[in-house]
């Protein structure tokens, strides 16, 4: 633990300091010291790096924090606070690895995410491999037409009564979605019955 301590000596002035590259090469060698041996660090060493990470990815550039984001997308334990304020970084380039792959980021996160941020991060959240009914509530009733395809290919993904009936009704306008909610498991009787007399009847008019 000698060179995190190091490294940790030298926050104060890697903060203070006014050369944004000088910022980013503390903070890959703050993150490379952290991947080494994630699986050995305690709870109190992870919330150190949490606080160290996030005090210096303030000011760096957008290409040094999707770098950063990237490290550590696929860590499981990676510090909670910082990898939420990437996940919500209005940047895709920071967020979308994050918000499709992270096992840090909870689904209230998620949800904000889904709530406020581009189609691209919504797109991005579509492909994780667990999506919840609430998350996917707003990801099917926000998203475009790529976001609702996406999350309704998506085999880990639930939905609750809500989800498929904005499915379904947007399956009216939408042949490639209404293919892909039609052949999806598990969707009730009611909604493919719906599904199929709306085709039927977009079949009788044309």
């Amino acid at each position: 633990m000698t060179e995190q301590r190091n490294l940790i000596d030298e926050l104060e002035i890697a903060i203070s300091h006014k050369d944004i590259a000088h910022r980013a090469e503390t903070l890959r060698r703050v993150t490379d010291l952290f991947v080494l041996g994630s699986t050995k660090y305690s709870g109190e060493q992870i919330a150190l790096f949490d606080d160290v990470m996030s005090r210096l990815v303030d000011e760096v550039e957008v290409s040094a924090r999707a770098a950063f984001g990237q490290r550590l997308a696929n860590v499981p334990n990676a510090p909670s606070k910082i990898m939420r304020e990437l996940a919500l970084d209005n940047a895709i380039e920071v967020a979308g690895s994050i918000l499709a792959h992270s096992e840090q980021i909870d689904n209230g996160t998620l949800i904000e995410g889904a709530k406020t941020k581009s189609q691209e991060h919504l797109l991005a959240i579509s492909r994780r491999k667990i999506l919840t009914e609430d998350v996917t509530d707003v990801l099917v009733d926000r998203g475009n037409k790529q976001v609702a395809l996406s999350t309704a290919k998506n085999p880990g993904a639930a939905f609750s009564e809500f989800g498929y009936s904005t499915l379904v009704r947007r399956s009216k306008d939408d042949d490639k979605l209404a293919l892909c909610v039609w052949s999806r498991a598990g969707i009730p009787r009611q909604h493919l019955l719906k599904l199929f007399a709306e085709a039927s009847e977009s079949v009788r008019l044309t």
